[in-house]
């Protein structure tokens, strides 16, 4: 427990703070140490409240991605853990130093009180994975804010400052000078004034005006009605059950759609793509600001040649098909491209059979590219094709769509295309990818 968790006690108050670097994930053996922290501090008279905090520049960065590919979670799960810290029978002031994202931000708003320092910042950006806030976030966070607010933290993912928070309520100050002092300060004045514990479940006032909650509802809809990702969906839907379930029905709503967010294949594919950006070779592909892009001139020169196998396959299709280019520009864009090979922006019209064939040609491509070393591994072919190409991210580059396209039928398909041009031609990689069980994952 000490290596995950601090735990002290000054004057009646209880310190907890997480403490395992670097960014105080809520892994199991995080929760089970909190877990027994809490326990601990419910059974113990002399402590009458607890501050929540973290030590390094991360209050928590949520939980970790590995376990959204498990069959189920480690108890307690990060549900489990927030509604022990909000049913705890003595005030628990969640203090946030740096940024509380996730599963974090959850911690935060299960927790009864909340105190930031003025660069304190929280988010729910769990879209970005393909899910949703499954801790109890999609139920809290309406009731903290309502619902036009937390549709738009959690639709878009971003991240609030402190100032922003306090604002929408979400915060009940911020701190100057050491924030952890400002929070047991702020504890302190709650047993003086003999504030007991608030649970966020408990709070309706911004639910109160249902004609009003439901219009939000009913606008975010469509807004999202062209859209083709997954989870925001969702998401709208747990934040109206918010208002129309009990809080534990709520909780069973947001977990049933997490649960069939997480086995989703786009929410599969971003995830991969997640982890293939933090694997791959920084000389190919590094962190700017606003995100990743290929390097110059290494990466580029590998984009390069993906791109040049992905027109000669279009060109291919034109030159040997009754397709036009602006039809396979539109399949592209269709997909998820922001524009075609062409280097057009027709009406969308999707076409699977094109598709099919274009990233065959990457898929080849990327294996000479494998082959020849300058890549490591297959997820390198889909994190640079995302960002160099403009693949669509939730499709998670070619590796990953062939291997949701399945891989046996893709190879059979090529070896027929291949007698038409040997651009189709089945690499060895695609033969090995199909010896394993779990595909390019295992390359």
């Amino acid at each position: 427990m000490a290596r995950q968790v601090r735990f002290r006690v000054m004057d009646g108050v209880a310190i907890v703070s997480l403490d395992s670097p670097p960014v105080n994930a809520l892994s199991a053996e995080m929760r089970a140490a909190l877990w027994h922290v809490f326990q601990r501090i419910e059974t113990q008279p002399e402590i009458r409240a607890t501050v929540l905090r973290a030590e390094g520049a991360l209050f928590s960065a949520g939980a970790d991605i590995r376990e959204l590919g498990a069959s189920h979670w480690a108890e307690p799960t990060p549900r489990q853990l927030c509604d022990l810290i909000e049913n705890c029978s003595k005030p628990v002031v969640a203090c946030l130093e740096g940024q509380a994202l996730g599963g974090g931000a959850e911690l935060l708003l299960a927790a009864h009180y909340r105190i930031s320092e003025a660069a304190g910042r929280l988010g729910l950006p769990e879209v970005s994975l393909g899910v949703l806030p499954g801790a109890g976030g999609t139920q809290r966070m309406p009731r903290l804010v309502g619902a036009e607010l937390a549709l738009q933290l959690m639709v878009s993912g971003q991240s609030i400052s402190a100032p922003d928070a306090l604002r929408m309520g979400l915060l009940d100050g911020i701190t100057e000078g050491d924030a952890t002092s400002g929070a047991v300060a702020f504890t302190r004045k709650l047993l003086a004034e003999e504030k007991g514990p608030r649970p966020t479940r408990a709070r309706r006032d911004r639910m109160a005006d249902a004609k009003a909650y439901q219009a939000h509802i009913a606008k975010a809809r469509r807004d999202l009605a062209r859209s083709p990702l997954f989870a925001p969906h969702l998401i709208v839907d747990c934040v109206e059950a918010a208002a129309l379930l009990p809080f534990e029905a709520g909780q069973a709503f947001e977990q049933d759609a997490f649960d069939r967010c997480r086995g989703h294949p786009q929410s599969v594919a971003l995830r991969h793509v997640f982890l293939a950006e933090r694997r791959v070779d920084k000389a190919l592909l590094r962190r700017e600001q606003g995100g990743f892009k290929p390097t110059d001139p290494d990466g580029r020169a590998l984009v390069l040649r993906l791109r040049k196998a992905l027109r000669a396959a279009a060109q291919a299709l034109v030159d040997t098909t009754d397709l036009d280019e602006v039809r396979i520009d539109a399949a592209m864009v269709a997909y998820g491209f922001r524009k075609g090979i062409f280097g057009g922006k027709p009406d969308p019209v999707e076409s699977v059979s094109i598709l099919r064939r274009l990233i065959a040609a990457l898929i080849s491509e990327g294996a000479s590219l494998l082959a020849e070393g300058h890549v490591a591994r297959p997820s390198d072919i889909d994190a640079l094709a995302v960002h160099g190409l403009g693949f669509p991210r939730r499709m998670g580059g070619p590796c990953r769509a062939a291997q949701t396209m399945g891989l046996i039928g893709l190879r059979s398909d090529m070896r027929g295309w291949a007698e038409e041009n040997l651009i189709w031609e089945p690499p060895e990689m695609l033969d090995e990818a199909i010896k394993q069980a779990a595909g390019f994952d295992a390359l």
